[in-house]
């Protein structure tokens, strides 16, 4: 318990009310700012990236289940983040937020499309994708939210306990690698997703978690609680 109490000081319930208000403001308009993905995700496209690359890229099924993980990945991660390490929480939000406005600028004024393959397998993976292809239009694909939003938090989780985020950062590589082999995104997509979270990330966790904020208290997240 003493572990539990020292880990809860770094968290929300650690500030002071005026703090605690301003992290959940960042946290709602995170929250707000993702509903707008719906109303860009329509055509005319400008862009279409495909390359000699992505056609050489199988639908590969099991794939499928990273990439319907991310929703469940950064619920977690958040809620988390909140109780445990809030200036990492701010950091990731302002990152989102970011990387979402970002993103919508190339969806409204760039709009992109993807040529989504049939798939006629009835297994349990072509079932998922084509689930997957049922709520999202093939629009809305540079740069890659899957990309950016899994590597916002791979990186934040890596900035939290690295023996902790070293797992957390692969399985969020795999939600990266999974965007292609669903054929939800192209390799273009991919990489500017990523190299827009890594940029955003570096510079919100310069700003809003300075080095030696990240590990307040000195007990680490990855440290059991003593017996």
């Amino acid at each position: 318990m003493t572990w539990l109490r020292q880990q809860l000081r770094s968290g929300i319930f650690g500030e002071g009310p005026r703090s605690a208000v301003v992290t959940l403001v960042l946290g709602a308009g995170a929250i707000v700012v993702s509903l707008f993905y719906d109303a860009l995700n329509h055509g005319p496209y400008v862009l279409f990236l495909r390359t000699p690359l992505d056609d050489l890229i199988p639908v590969v099924g099991p794939f499928a289940v990273p990439y319907v993980s991310l929703r469940p990945f950064i619920y977690l991660s958040a809620v988390l983040f909140l109780l445990f390490r809030v200036r990492i929480y701010r950091s990731a939000a302002v990152s989102m937020i970011v990387v979402l406005v970002t993103s919508y600028a190339f969806y409204a004024f760039l709009q992109t499309y993807i040529d989504r393959p049939a798939i006629i397998g009835d297994d349990l993976f072509s079932r998922m994708i084509r689930d997957v292809y049922a709520s999202d239009q093939p629009y809305n694909d540079f740069p890659s939210l899957h990309a950016s939003l899994s590597t916002i938090f791979a990186i934040h989780w890596l900035r939290v306990d690295r023996r902790l985020g070293l797992p957390i950062a692969v399985w969020a590589a795999l939600i990266v690698i999974s965007t292609v082999f669903v054929k939800q995104h192209y390799v273009a997509d991919v990489v500017a997703g990523v190299l827009l979270a890594s940029v955003t990330s570096w510079w919100s966790l310069r700003v809003l978690a300075r080095p030696g904020s990240a590990r307040e208290p000195s007990a680490s997240l990855a440290r059991s609680a003593p017996a």
